[in-house]
């Protein structure tokens, strides 16, 4: 009996700290894929920013939905930047949207809006979804989902962006169920205006761009590929 009492506990003390370990490493398996997953969005996010056409126009809405804010960021003629394909035809747009999921939880997705659909988000009217209308989720058991943009004219943050113009900055602030919380900020490239020119589109690499993606400087003046101004004379 005592023989038999002593492998018992020993048994028991060894299941228990089999359990424990396993436990632990569910939780840091689970705690990896939360990790990745922020990472990746962040990326999805950063990449999408960077690569902007020149013509992209970004606008943000917030409805507010009991004890939260469901944030909606829009972007027309993005091209294929927040795009789950190729680019998009021209005067259509993309919504990076959160929704309320049973549960309490929010699930961030992106759907495409048709150019009707665009007008109306361009015009300030209230978009009218299709019933059938498809969207993708790109992250569930969302906590916290929310939007700033930083106003170079005004040098503040502000939650709403109505605004065709670009912003300076984008920040983003994520909490997903494991409670850790992150946040990111964007840099969006600036569209030039020149005197009788219109809108010029900035390089990814920052330098903007004439006729035909030829690099232009500050002046408007060609560079050659070095980023030197060409000599006079030279088109």
């Amino acid at each position: 009996m005592v023989a038999l009492s002593a492998f018992v506990l020993l048994m028991g003390g060894i299941f228990a700290i089999a359990n424990s370990t396993m436990e632990l490493g569910n939780d840091l398996a689970i705690s990896q894929d939360r990790s990745r997953v922020r990472l990746n969005f962040i990326e999805f996010l950063r990449r999408s920013f960077r690569n902007l056409p020149g013509e992209a126009e970004i606008r943000l809405s917030v409805q507010p939905k009991g004890g939260t804010y469901l944030p909606t960021l829009n972007i027309v003629n993005g091209g294929s930047c927040f795009t789950p394909g190729g680019a998009l035809p021209p005067d259509t747009s993309v919504d990076l949207f959160a929704e309320e999921r049973p549960g309490g939880y929010l699930r961030v997705g992106i759907r495409v809006l048709d150019d009707r659909q665009t007008a109306a988000v361009r015009a300030g009217q209230q978009v009218r979804y299709a019933r059938n209308q498809e969207s993708i989720a790109l992250l569930d058991n969302v906590s916290r989902f929310e939007w700033r943009y930083f106003d170079g004219q005004s040098n503040r943050w502000e939650n709403n962006w109505k605004d065709a113009r670009r912003p300076l900055l984008a920040e983003m602030s994520l909490r997903l169920d494991d409670g850790f919380e992150t946040r990111a900020v964007f840099w969006i490239p600036p569209v030039i205006r020149q005197a009788g020119v219109g809108a010029v589109p900035i390089a990814p690499g920052g330098v903007p761009t004439g006729p035909g993606g030829a690099p232009i400087g500050p002046d408007g003046q060609p560079l050659n590929p070095g980023g030197q101004p060409l000599p006079p004379g030279n088109p």
